[in-house]
């Protein structure tokens, strides 16, 4: 072996390590920030506290956000699996951070992998720190692992599936993690099975036959087995928090909600650099000499059906979170097809990351430090005082910190925890139905964005006043939370138990009362 041979293998072995190490200092840097902004640790997302809530309720043999009700208030089959240790500790609160970190750490290395896979060794050694480097904290790497939530396992599993469909293209060889990608990307979130199929297609088509069938129809059984196990619970087969969603863009037929969906999405930045990806990826044909006949070609169909199968169905935004998996995995696959063309091809592959940057790193700087400050100032003062003061059914409109470790009934009025709620709220059939589930379950308190629910405050309830943040805050839906007792005999109750846990709110929440007297 020649000196080098030598070196360029050394080189080669360091990309995915020079990935994984600045996709975790960037992550690092973001935890820091915000901590030091919020002085204390906290998830950007009161979400996460639903998968936990919903992992408590596991562990006790249950499946939802109540003891004794069954409820699919999470969108992900295997997740909520994972954070079933220690369920209502402050070890199991943490369990999202870990699992993160290491897929994190698995994304970062894949990346890398994927770039010495397309050949970038070979290439000047600052485009390789600047591939490996610089561009996966510029598409987010990092930020979605700080949200907490199940999108960073998801994009691990989808990268591996692009790396594994390339040395299959490249050295006609199955690799453990194309497999492995195949199968779990479908147990993370629903959407990963476009990926999963098109790997499990490429087998096929690349004569592996057998192996290409079974694995597809393995993805399409994790599917399956998580519909099937709501069903046997006497659930809907799609997740009630899916359902919710799908909710926002209203009765629609299918045809016009893939329309509409479509429109919506490009509201977000994101969106645009997805529609960029799907320009580019055929312009390949013409920057890249010989791709018509090299079998990367292959790989280039598959980004390409991708990404029109999210823009149409998938959705854009809310942290940045929902598209992180397709942006990750077409960028991952434009790269590895410009790595056989000149520097005109790689700068055509860059082009969906600097127009996503202008959006993503904003957000890093400006908005993702301060989102952790948010929920705790507002839903972990929600959950102290509904747990630890009024230790009693509650109603809310945002499920997440109030559930999770709470032995008391959580009315989600806004029916991810609920289908009762939601099919009230989205159907409607009831004019009073806020009232008569919260009489229901005994809820006299209920804490509500206003707006959310204007046209269903029960006529008797009584505006005690509202929890108000003050200073940036960000990924909360509204900055104020009302405050309501669900009829007038539990207000004087209500008022004193407000009053004494106002007095430790800390800086950036306060609470203003409302005049006593029914609500105008």
């Amino acid at each position: 072996m020649t000196g080098s041979e030598t070196a360029e293998g050394s080189w080669s072995a360091r990309l995915p390590l020079v990935s994984m190490a600045s996709v975790l200092l960037g992550f690092a840097a973001l935890q820091l920030a915000a901590f030091l902004n919020a002085g204390v640790f906290e998830y950007p997302l009161d979400d996460v506290y639903i998968h936990l809530a919903v992992a408590e309720q596991i562990a006790a043999g249950g499946y939802g956000v109540n003891p004794g009700e069954n409820a699919s208030a999470a969108s992900s089959l295997l997740y909520p699996l994972l954070l079933a240790m220690a369920p209502g500790s402050e070890v199991q609160r943490v369990l999202p951070l870990l699992w993160n970190l290491l897929a994190l750490a698995a994304s970062g290395w894949i990346w890398g992998r994927i770039l010495v896979q397309a050949g970038y060794e070979s290439w000047p050694r600052w485009v390789g720190l600047l591939l490996a480097g610089a561009v996966p904290l510029l598409l987010n790497m990092a930020g979605i692992a700080f949200t907490g939530m199940e999108q960073s396992l998801h994009v691990a599993a989808s990268l591996a599936v692009i790396l594994g469909m390339l040395v299959l293209l490249d050295e006609d060889r199955v690799t453990p993690l194309l497999l492995l990608g195949i199968v779990l990307g479908p147990a993370f979130r629903f959407e990963a099975m476009g990926v999963s199929l098109l790997g499990a297609a490429l087998l096929v088509l690349r004569g592996r036959y057998a192996l290409g069938l079974l694995f597809g129809l393995l993805a399409l059984a994790v599917a399956g087995l998580f519909m099937g196990l709501l069903v046997a619970l006497g659930m809907d087969p799609l997740p009630y928090s899916v359902q919710a969603k799908m909710g926002t863009i209203g009765d629609l037929g299918l045809r016009d909600r893939i329309l509409v969906n479509f429109i919506v999405n490009f509201k977000f930045t994101a969106a645009w650099a997805l529609l960029a990806a799907l320009v580019i990826a055929p312009l390949m044909f013409l920057l890249v000499p010989g791709m018509v006949r090299s079998p990367r070609r292959l790989l280039l169909y598959a980004v390409m059906l991708a990404l029109m199968a999210h823009l149409l169905v998938g959705k854009v935004g809310w942290m940045n979170r929902y598209e992180s998996y397709i942006l990750l995995s077409a960028m991952a696959g434009l790269l590895a097809l410009a790595a056989q063309g000149g520097r005109g091809a790689l700068l055509g592959a860059l082009l969906p990351a600097a127009i996503v940057a202008s959006s993503y790193v904003p957000d890093h700087v400006l908005r993702y430090p301060f989102a952790t400050r948010t929920i705790d100032r507002q839903q972990a003062q929600m959950a102290r005082f509904a747990k630890q003061v009024h230790a009693g059914p509650v109603a809310v409109n945002d499920l997440g910190w109030v559930s999770w470790g709470n032995p008391n009934y959580v009315l989600d009025l806004w029916g991810l925890g609920s289908k009762d709620a939601q099919d009230y709220r989205m159907n409607g059939g009831l004019e009073d139905w806020t009232d008569k589930l919260a009489g229901v379950h005994s809820v006299d308190l209920a804490m509500i964005y206003d707006d959310w629910l204007a046209d269903h405050i029960g006529a008797d309830w009584v505006r005690l006043g509202q929890l108000e943040l003050t200073g940036s805050h960000y990924f909360a839906a509204r900055p104020e939370v009302a405050f309501y007792a669900t009829g007038p005999e539990a207000v004087p109750a209500l008022r004193d138990e407000l009053a004494l846990w106002a007095e430790d709110l800390p800086e950036g929440a306060s609470f203003t009362f409302s005049p006593e007297g029914p609500t105008e």
